[in-house]
């Protein structure tokens, strides 16, 4: 039984020895940094085809013995130097480039996976690497044929990134995957690049010297603008002080005019008082003074008053009886002369004044100084005159008939035939 049971545990420690075998054998650990294709049976794929592998990227599987084989792509860096000489650019004028890049074999099936096993499985990184720098070349002499030497010097990122974005759909194709591209430098035969260097140089200097004065210019205004503030800052102090001032001589004269106010008030009570008392007084006084008045003035107007009414009516009386003893004399007169009996006497009466006034006014209104008469040989320088003045008496009366109707000639001989004793006439011949 023990031989038996010896056996036994021998047959099965070589069989668990042979299980662990075979287990290592047929067990197929992944690491990171690579994918491992395991080929010998089909599968289908996600749009239907078919394809005779399977891929195992991380992780572990196991593949069937005989039926399997195993085989790994590593997903590794692969750094490539990429040296383009006489690349020809926009307008026909050759550079050299020298550029680097990194790319790897692409690790999923959607990055092209299944294009890098159809086309780099089995060979080498320098194969991969190989295939790679001839399309990023590629690529790269197309992009300069886009662009003029200084746009490619100076935009060098730009550039970059349309080469990549130009390698991208054939990198694709290939199963790889471009990590980064940097274009190291550019250069040119010709010195054309030298050229536009010395060029973009003396740009730069006169920029420098014009952002030089610029900035200068910038700092003086600065500077005076500063100086400005600092003076309206000042003077904004000043005002603030000013007004500070004003307000503290406000308030001052607000506390004095109230307290002349208060002053104020005091002396015109005080005044009040003093006149009240003066309006009694007053009132005393004028009360005093009617009655003085009265007294001195009113009784005795009013005496006067009645007295003159007294002799107004006595005046009056002696009026009346003499308006109407004139009136009783001129209508006696009216009637006398509607007779004739006095209008003659009366118009006599009259004359010496009337003769007066005219010869008055002749005599005011003619100024003789001197009268010398001229005779012409014959005696008859004085006759003439009388005579003229003679004429001229006749012409006054003649006027006064003319302006009164009064006819003092008629007047004279009606009372000369009344009052001669023979008839004979008493008028003067030159009247006549």
């Amino acid at each position: 039984m023990d031989q038996v049971y010896g056996v036994i545990i021998f047959l099965a420690a070589i069989g668990l020895m042979l299980l662990i075998l075979f287990i290592k054998a047929n067990l197929i650990i992944c690491q990171p940094n690579e994918v491992v294709i395991i080929s010998g049976r089909k599968r289908k794929l996600a749009d239907g085809s078919e394809i005779g592998y399977r891929i195992l990227k991380g992780g572990r599987g196991f593949k069937i013995p005989i039926i399997e084989s195993v085989s790994r792509l590593p997903l590794t860096t692969i750094p490539i130097e990429i040296q383009l000489t006489r690349a020809l650019t926009r307008g026909v004028i050759p550079i050299h480039i020298d550029g680097r890049a990194n790319v790897k074999i692409a690790g999923t099936e959607a990055q092209g996976l299944n294009h890098a096993i159809e086309r780099f499985l089995g060979k080498s990184l320098n194969e991969v690497a190989r295939v790679a720098k001839e399309t990023l070349e590629g690529s790269l002499r197309g992009v300069l044929a886009t662009v003029t030497p200084e746009e490619a010097n100076s935009q060098r990122l730009k550039l970059a990134e349309a080469v990549a974005r130009e390698a991208q759909a054939d990198l694709y194709k290939l199963g790889l995957v471009l990590d980064f591209f940097k274009i190291q430098n550019i250069s040119d035969d010709q010195g054309y690049l030298e050229a536009i260097g010395r060029q973009k140089n003396a740009e730069v200097l006169k920029n420098a010297r014009i952002a030089e004065a610029t900035a200068e210019a910038d700092a003086r205004i600065v500077a005076a603008e500063q100086k400005r503030k600092g003076q309206i800052a000042e003077a904004e102090a000043e005002m603030a002080i000013v007004e500070a001032e004003n307000t503290l001589a406000q308030h001052r004269a607000r506390l004095e005019a109230q307290t002349n106010q208060a002053l104020e008030r005091a002396k015109v009570a005080g005044a009040i008082a003093r006149a009240e008392e003066e309006k009694q007084l007053e009132a005393i006084r004028i009360e005093r003074n009617q009655q003085k008045y009265k007294a001195e003035v009113v009784i005795p107007a009013q005496a006067e008053k009645e007295a003159a009414a007294l002799r107004a009516q006595g005046e009056a009386a002696r009026i009346l009886e003499n308006g109407r003893a004139t009136a009783e004399a001129i209508r006696q007169m009216q009637e006398y002369w509607k007779n004739g009996e006095t209008r003659d006497l009366y118009l006599i009466q009259l004359l010496p004044d009337l003769l007066e006034k005219v010869s008055r006014t002749i005599a005011e209104n003619l100024h003789i100084e001197k009268l010398t008469i001229l005779d012409s040989g014959q005696g008859n320088g004085l006759p003439a005159h009388v005579k003229n003045i003679t004429g001229s008496a006749i012409s006054i009366i003649e006027q006064l008939r003319a302006a009164t109707g009064l006819d003092i000639v008629d007047i004279l001989q009606n009372a000369n035939e009344k009052n001669k004793p023979n008839g004979g006439s008493l008028m003067p011949k030159e009247m006549k």
